[in-house]
């Protein structure tokens, strides 16, 4: 049986007074282990999950990230043209502090400003999907917290 983008694995919630952001493991219609990205408008700290854009990063998207964070190089990458519309686009700018990171939506764009912390939560659940397996905390803590060069590696 196919596998389809009803599985669903692992994911990660953060909140902000305004936007909440969601990493959650899956599998692709092509049948990979990728990561969706969502990012929905918080009000009274709840979430509105029926205004959020969702992205899931692609094969590419993995490996690009793969490939700075292999250099111990900050993370700064766009990515354009997800979806049937082809009209979505997701940005991360990865620095000491934590990882901004914008999706957008036929000009619709939200904003999420992860912490060191949220940003480790979000990379492990990345890692884990490229590799294919699970990471204890203490070997994705020596992987991610490794100390990454200032100058970015830009990604696009």
């Amino acid at each position: 049986m196919a596998k389809t983008n009803a599985d669903f694995g692992k994911k990660y919630t953060f909140y902000r007074p305004d936007y909440v952001i969601n990493f959650q493991a899956v599998v692709s219609l092509k049948g990979f282990s990728t990561v969706n990205v969502e990012i929905a408008p918080c009000v009274n700290k709840a979430a509105q999950w029926d205004q959020k854009i969702t992205l899931q990063l692609s094969e590419q998207d993995l490996y690009k990230y793969f490939y700075t964070f292999s250099h111990q190089r900050l993370f700064v990458y766009e990515s354009k043209y997800h979806g049937t519309n082809r009209k979505k686009s997701i940005k991360f700018i990865e620095e000491e502090g934590g990882c901004t990171i914008s999706v957008s939506n036929e000009g619709k764009v939200f904003y999420f400003k992860c912490s060191v912390g949220e940003w480790f939560y979000g990379q492990l659940l990345m890692l884990e999907q490229l590799l294919g397996h699970a990471l204890s905390l203490s070997e994705a803590r020596s992987i991610i917290l490794e100390t990454k060069s200032p100058k970015a590696v830009k990604t696009s």
